[in-house]
């Protein structure tokens, strides 16, 4: 009997549909992405400086429905590289992202639909990391800046 049920708790298990995925994109001009994206950030803390430029997708895998859903959140920032001293001191710095991570899946950490925007593999060699927390409100993840103003956020639930 005990046999049994292992057998059907294996084919239930084998044949559960994958969990639906879905994303949403920050879209518009320049300044309609810059206002959004801001107004998203700034509810966690005030942003150090101003926005020029700024892009954003959010992943969600599972409905909700059926349990839980984790989402992953992309940014593509851009400020004025003068600004970066107040972005720095806003942030905590991160020698490991967090205590999940390790170099390849900072590499790995990107959009499924490649974006544009999104931080090359060549151009993560110089990035400073710190913590995504103070900036998102989640622990999960990295903020990655670079030395001429653009600032890449990736953060995720689990």
């Amino acid at each position: 009997m005990k046999t049994l049920a292992l057998l059907l708790l294996c084919t239930m298990a084998a044949c559960s549909p994958k969990p639906p995925e879905s994303s949403w994109t920050v879209d518009g001009t320049t300044p309609e992405r810059v206002a959004v994206i801001s107004k998203l950030l700034s509810k966690t803390v005030p942003l150090p400086s101003p926005l020029l430029d700024a892009h954003f997708v959010e992943e969600q895998i599972g409905d909700g429905r059926l349990g839980p859903s984790d989402f992953k959140a992309f940014y593509a920032l851009t400020v004025a590289p003068d600004d970066l001293p107040a972005w720095r001191a806003a942030l905590s710095e991160s020698r490991t992202w967090n205590r999940f991570s390790n170099d390849e899946d900072i590499r790995r950490a990107a959009p499924k639909k490649a974006q544009p925007w999104w931080v090359s593999g060549a151009d993560l060699g110089a990035l400073e990391f710190y913590s995504p927390e103070s900036l998102t409100g989640r622990s999960n993840g990295w903020v990655g800046i670079a030395p001429d103003g653009r600032i890449f956020v990736y953060s995720f639930t689990m």
